[in-house]
């Protein structure tokens, strides 16, 4: 898929790896339409990145809102008529562990539910022949990788990944849908970080490092670009997996 002039919706772009993913789109011509919650700030700052290189709009939703998410894609077939490629990209991660159900009721809300509700507003606004879904799990919802201290994202994220490969199966080539499982990425939420546990981080990689947003963002734009892959789980977290594996 050429991405130029193509419809891009990308949720939590107000900072992080949505912001990166957002950019990432625009450097390639697409039309980038940024969703934010309450960063307003933050979109748009994205906002200008944007249109440096192409065109954009802010629309703030709470995607745990059905009315907010229906509100989202009325405005934005008025604006540009439809969405050919959304990102999922919004979700909080929640420490707790098996026995915390305000975590477990939060994560599955804020993780698992946020994406099922926004795919589906993009389902049914029609638009575009050739239409993408790349959700953005993360590392922890691989077995071998997954974190029992985050234990309900953890299973939520694994969730996604599952998500993933029954709605490219349910949708066949009318959408191609596919996931990138991010592993440690030096994101605003690591702000805080002591030295010692970010070296711990850092050896805990083949590449000795934390990945950079737009590193996650290009796995993303590659998907999306990409016309015979789906249902596929991409994973980007510097050999972690291989590490962390005993």
């Amino acid at each position: 898929m050429n991405l130029k002039n193509k419809r891009v919706l990308v949720t939590g772009a107000s900072s992080g790896i949505g912001q990166a993913v957002a950019i990432a789109f625009a450097e390639r011509g697409a039309t980038v339409l940024i969703n934010y919650r309450s960063n307003k700030k933050g979109a748009e700052e994205t906002l200008k990145a944007v249109e440096k290189h192409s065109t954009g709009r802010t629309y703030k939703a709470d995607l745990m809102k059905d009315a907010d998410i229906a509100k989202m894609f009325r405005a934005i077939k008025k604006d540009v008529g439809g969405v050919d490629i959304l990102v999922n990209n919004a979700g909080d991660a929640g420490y707790g562990s098996l026995f915390d159900q305000k975590t477990w009721q939060y994560q599955y809300e804020s993780i698992l539910m946020t994406t099922v509700r926004t795919t589906r507003g993009f389902l049914k606004l029609k638009s575009g022949s050739q239409r993408r879904i790349v959700n953005i799990t993360s590392f922890y919802g691989n077995l071998p990788t997954a974190n029992p201290d985050l234990f309900a994202y953890s299973v939520m994220k694994g969730a996604l990944n599952t998500f993933t490969a029954t709605l490219a199966k349910s949708l066949g080539k009318k959408v191609l849908v596919n996931a990138v499982a991010p592993g440690w990425t030096w994101t605003p939420a690591w702000n805080g970080t002591s030295k010692a546990e970010k070296r711990a981080h850092e050896k805990a990689t083949v590449i000795g490092r934390f990945i950079e947003p737009k590193e996650i963002a290009q796995a993303a734009v590659a998907l999306a670009e990409n016309d015979a892959i789906t249902g596929q789980v991409l994973v980007v977290d510097g050999g972690a997996g291989l590490v962390r594996m005993p």
